[in-house]
């Protein structure tokens, strides 16, 4: 069964090897510049309502890796 779960429901589930895996993608995210983060204050009321959420979820792939 695929099941995928949202990072706070993720790290209950897979503790340890979630967070490694949350890690790795936010490592693998900021080494290929895909995002770049902004301060709230230093951009327009404009912009903030364009920006998109980055929504993250974790699986349980069939070779056990999350």
């Amino acid at each position: 069964m695929m099941t995928q779960l949202n990072i706070h429901d993720g790290l209950k589930a897979f503790s340890n090897k979630g967070d490694e895996a949350i890690t790795k993608e936010i490592k693998q995210l900021h080494t290929r510049q895909a995002l770049m983060p902004h301060s709230r204050n230093d951009i327009s009321h404009e912009e903030r309502k364009k920006a998109l959420r980055y929504l993250m979820f974790l699986k349980e792939n069939i070779d056990g890796t999350i």
